[in-house]
């Protein structure tokens, strides 16, 4: 296996609409920005307007610039109570989509670690999932964290205590599992290393007439490969320095989203971290799929890596 990056979080860019939950993703960033180290660029994006009628339109987008100013400002703020400096703050206008505007910036800035709330006012106006988080999630260069409300406070549990990586063996798995990794190190987390036993429907329904499907022999040796990819990344988590790494093999018949987000929400996990794709449960699916459905239906926060 491959050894994590050394400081994957860099730059961190951090996307607000000023809602609660904006503040909210503002603080877990702020929390990650202190334990790497990152530069920090918060952002409010402007969308565009081009179908508003003209005599309202100057009046109605200095509105929107001022409020993105505030927004701006606000989400800093943040950053500053917590001792992180942010270096830039970016209020895009004219571009065509909120999700083109941030992709846009992470790529040309070379951000890698994009953070978000579900969703808001202004700019994520009506979008939760199926659109500005799931967009910026599936279309950035870089990693994507979306962060889920947690309580009624602006900053009440935020804290990252405890977190669930999915594992299949694929090189993206492998990246998640090493982003999980090096969270853990520098936010003093448990990792629990997760794999979902996925038998698709056509097994079951496969085999010569006359004679029965070996569906025993098929989950016996799912399962034994499971443990074996289990054991290999626990090894790697704790070769690293994460000596609290333990891991969780999901057996029960459910697809592999539904079995990361149950696992979740029975171990009361605060962040869980997802490749794009992969193989096994996860082979040709993106963010439309697995990712995309994880990001939907978790109670926690999701980190999707690139």
């Amino acid at each position: 296996m491959s050894k994590p990056i050394a400081n994957p979080f860099s730059r961190i860019l951090l996307a607000t609409d000023g809602s609660q939950n904006s503040q909210q993703a503002a603080a877990l960033a702020a929390q990650i920005a202190r334990s790497y180290d990152s530069e920090v660029t918060v952002m409010s994006a402007i969308p565009s307007i081009s179908g508003r009628p003209a005599p309202l339109e100057g009046e109605y987008y200095s509105r929107l610039i001022n409020k993105a100013d505030d927004n701006v400002d606000k989400a800093a703020s943040v950053f500053k109570k917590a001792g992180v400096v942010v270096s830039e703050k970016e209020i895009p206008q004219d571009r065509a989509s909120v999700v083109n505007t941030i992709v846009e910036y992470a790529s040309e800035e070379k951000v890698g670690l994009i953070v978000m709330g579900t969703r808001g006012l202004g700019g994520f106006r009506r979008a939760a999932m199926g659109s500005v988080s799931s967009g910026v999630s599936e279309h950035a260069p870089c990693a994507t964290l979306v962060v889920r409300p947690r309580g009624k406070k602006e900053d009440e549990g935020l804290e990252v205590r405890r977190i669930l990586v999915a594992v299949d063996g694929s090189q993206n798995a492998q990246r998640a599992l090493e982003a999980a990794v090096d969270l853990a190190k520098h936010l003093k987390a448990e990792l629990r290393v997760a794999h979902v036993v996925y038998i698709p429907t056509l097994f079951w329904s496969m085999g010569v007439p006359g004679s029965a499907v070996p569906t025993d022999k098929i989950e016996e040796d799912a399962q034994d490969a499971a443990q074996q990819l289990l054991a290999k990344a626990v090894k790697f988590a704790k070769d690293a320095g994460v000596s609290n790494a333990k891991d969780e093999l999901v057996t029960d018949l459910v697809s592999p989203y539904q079995g990361i987000v149950q696992l979740a929400e029975h171990d009361g996990a605060d962040l869980i971290v997802v490749g794009t794709r992969g193989n096994g449960g996860f082979k040709k699916l993106l963010l439309g799929s697995v990712a995309n459905s994880i990001l939907h239906y978790a109670g926690c926060s999701v980190l999707v890596t690139k």
